[in-house]
């Protein structure tokens, strides 16, 4: 029969008094980014272009800046060494990310966007829906490729095919103009050669690995245990995500301008669109997790092998790592509505180098000077 849902795991070895401080700094800086953001558009507030982007809006790059922080960051509680020993499964740790989320948007909604009301119809609340499909399913292969290849490769391959992904919406669906097609031309060569350097800098330092006391301790674990024999399945995993992240502002930006196929008006409320769609978001979540969970754990359960939740184990990680990433979207998200999908979404992905630094700096997972070169 099929094997049971899991996830690979490693086993590092972390200052757990140092781990929840390093998390605490992450959520009070994030939480200053987010409520930077909401206070700079009350006091200084440009209506959002119609059809069109606005590089001359400063909220638009204070969205940027705090959507490269945040997503950056996010992650970091996936390699919690609780959650990993735990072997929690993706799909359980996903859950607590997404009651998370789903509570933190409904939170920012109420303090910032609810003085006109809920702005909740049918079809906002489908555009919430495949927001949902296309988030939950991108941090299942998140949670995965992390585990597999790290936090300082695994984000550096989803970020390079999310940007050529979100500039392909722009340009293809959206019509989003290109001052300079040369220009953009060779940043995407540049992109995907870079998702290549990082998928082979992970190949380079497990080799390097294999040449230190490293190696001798790895040899002491399971084959399947060892993330050089998950380094495949990592990049697969990742790429993928880049694919479904590249596309996940796309509900937002049609819940913006409009959807004629579905019915859907463009949203002409005075609230900005990015905290009006904060409900929609939040009802998407909370209607997809179950199914996915159903779908993912369905044919273990009727065999007799029910998930684990390890709940004190995976919770609190859960929980933060849905914050952390719920603030970098709502960030993203002004920046998606003032520099669109060819400029704005692609700039919150500077963030490859904050997770970078995260991975080689502080959980050190690139070793030897050629796979970090």
């Amino acid at each position: 029969g099929a094997a049971e849902p899991k996830a690979c795991i490693q086993k590092p070895a972390l200052d757990m008094r140092l781990h929840w401080a390093v998390a605490g700094a992450v959520f009070l800086v994030d939480a200053v980014l987010v409520a930077l953001t909401i206070v700079f558009d009350k006091l200084r507030h440009v209506d959002p272009p119609i059809g069109g982007i606005d590089t001359s809006a400063p909220i638009g790059w204070i969205g940027v800046c705090g959507a490269v922080f945040a997503f950056g960051s996010y992650g970091i509680l996936m390699k919690t060494p609780s959650v990993q020993e735990a072997n929690c499964d993706c799909m359980v740790f996903q859950c607590y990310y997404s009651i998370a989320t789903a509570a933190l948007s409904l939170l920012i909604w109420a303090v910032a966007g609810s003085e006109e009301g809920l702005t909740f119809t049918t079809g906002s609340l489908c555009l919430g829906v495949l927001l949902a499909v296309l988030w939950t399913v991108s941090q299942v292969l998140a949670f995965t490729a992390v585990q597999a290849v790290g936090y300082a490769v695994a984000p550096a391959i989803w970020i390079g095919v999310t940007i050529c992904t979100s500039f392909a919406w722009g340009v293809v669906a959206f019509g989003s103009p290109v001052r300079h097609p040369i220009g953009a031309a060779i940043s995407l060569v540049l992109m995907i050669a870079g998702v290549v350097l990082a998928a082979l800098s992970s190949i380079i330092s497990d080799r390097a690995r294999s040449r230190t006391s490293v190696a001798r301790e790895d040899a002491l674990l399971p084959k399947g245990d060892r993330r050089s024999g998950s380094t495949a399945f990592g990049v697969m995993c990742a790429c993928a995500l880049g694919l479904g992240n590249g596309s996940i502002m796309v509900p937002m930006t049609l819940f913006q301008q409009g959807w004629p196929l579905l019915g859907i008006e463009p949203y002409s409320g005075r609230a900005l669109a990015p905290l009006a769609f904060l409900p929609s978001l939040a009802g998407g979540i909370a209607i997809v997790q179950p199914v996915l969970f159903a779908l993912y754990w369905g044919p273990a359960m009727r065999r007799g092998s029910w998930p684990q939740f390890h709940f004190a184990a995976a919770a609190v990680p859960g929980f933060l790592t849905g914050t952390y990433w719920c603030m970098g979207n709502f960030c993203a998200m002004f920046a998606t509505v003032y520099l669109g999908q060819t400029v704005g979404f692609p700039s919150t992905q500077v963030c490859l180098v904050v997770s970078g630094l995260w991975g080689i700096l502080y959980f050190r997972e690139i070793e030897g000077a050629a796979a970090i070169a």
